[in-house]
């Protein structure tokens, strides 16, 4: 691991000993650094999965969608459910690329 490290003391029950075993990697940190990637690809998956709705339900790409939006052929830019539904798919490109920069960070300190 590089870069600094922090000493962290965390107290779980004994029952959670045969878990911790079972989980992917050698030592404490693998096992740490394994679930935090996990966590964070399925953040990630979560933000595909819901951007692939608003694809689906608009039969349109985001920078197409966003397009057809300032042109006004998709009705009132400003009518609530359209409004939201743009909002929400920028918040998850920003998203997506936040989740990004966590799992890069990740693997980098935990090579």
């Amino acid at each position: 691991m590089s870069g600094s490290v922090a000493n962290v003391t965390v107290t779980l029950p004994s029952q959670v000993q045969p878990i911790l075993e079972s989980l992917t990697g050698a030592t404490l940190d693998q096992k740490i650094a394994h679930l935090l990637l996990g966590e964070i690809r399925r953040n990630l998956g979560a933000c595909e999965q819901e951007r692939l709705e608003l694809e689906v339900k608009y039969g349109l790409e985001h920078s197409e969608f966003q397009r057809q939006l300032e042109a006004g052929a998709l009705g009132d830019e400003f009518g609530y459910e359209l409004e939201m539904d743009a909002m929400r798919w920028d918040d998850l490109i920003a998203e997506k690329q936040h989740w990004l920069r966590q799992l890069r960070l990740v693997k980098e300190l935990f090579q």
